[in-house]
């Protein structure tokens, strides 16, 4: 398979930043809930060290006769838009702006999901396959899928899209299907945005056996998605190689072995341990 992440767009080059940010011009802001701050800031060291607007909207300065942007100013535009494109993302809210030192691995497991967490995080959007994480309930999965969404927001400020099958992702489609709701009429654009984003996460993957729509409905996602080359992570409670045999005629297992590197994290409750 070829590399999946395909025309993906980020935010500019990388000037001048240091190691303190990872040369990313942004730090996160670890206190900003309690502080009511924003969660991400510009590096102090290398971006507002030279500014010189005082952080005033438009960021632009004077320069000797003419007006010019302040060095900040790129960072700062970075910033609102990861912040656009995060917003939207549907994250939940407990694992919101975790990164991946909010990991803790309970086994060797862990560690070797989290090792890969970080491979792909150094080397986007030069990576081969997405993820799809699987164990028992309880072991983080969900969580690490949300740590690497946010790592990619922030540090290339790229769409992405979190989603459960469980919580939400039928039940949007089929609302969709009903005159008065918000969505009426919408399920083929919903559906093609999920195609297209850069980033999807897919949460709950393989508890939808009852019908043969939704089955028909998740082989298109996972289908439509390798077919553009997208990068994908799914969560699942379900080892694929038995649960999936027969889903959809083992269509939908052989796009996830074609697009995805499969690991498994099983073990203690992650959550009776934090």
């Amino acid at each position: 398979m070829k590399t999946p992440i395909k025309n993906v767009k980020t935010a500019g080059t990388k000037p001048r930043y240091c190691d303190y940010c990872e040369n990313t011009g942004i730090i996160h802001n670890p206190h900003f809930t309690e502080l009511g701050e924003n969660a991400i800031v510009p590096c102090p060291k290398c971006v507002l060290s030279k500014c010189m607007c005082g952080g005033e909207d438009p960021y632009y300065v004077f320069n000797g006769d003419r007006i010019a942007e302040c060095f900040c100013r790129e960072t700062r535009m970075k910033i609102m838009k990861i912040n656009m494109n995060y917003n939207s993302s549907g994250i939940y809210k407990k694992f919101q702006w975790k990164r991946l030192n909010n990991f803790k691995t309970l086994n060797k497991q862990g560690e070797d999901a989290k090792n890969s967490a970080y491979e792909i995080v150094r080397n986007f959007p030069d990576v081969n396959k997405g993820l799809f994480l699987w164990g028992n309930p309880g072991t983080g999965k969900t969580l690490l899928a949300s740590i690497i969404l946010t790592e990619l927001i922030i540090r290339h400020a790229v769409e992405g899209r979190f989603i459960s099958i469980s919580r939400n992702l039928f039940k949007t489609l089929q609302e969709s299907f009903h005159e008065g709701s918000e969505t009426f009429g919408d399920s083929g654009k919903i559906e093609k945005e999920l195609a297209e984003v850069d980033i999807l996460v897919v949460d709950d993957f393989g508890i939808q056996k009852d019908t043969e729509w939704k089955q028909e409905t998740l082989y298109d996602l996972v289908d439509a998605r390798y077919e553009a080359e997208k990068f994908t992570i799914f969560t699942s409670n379900n080892n694929p190689h038995k649960a999936f045999k027969d889903l959809s005629q083992g269509r939908i297992l052989s796009r996830i072995k074609e697009m995805c590197r499969i690991l498994e994290i099983s073990g203690e409750d992650y959550r009776d341990k934090l």
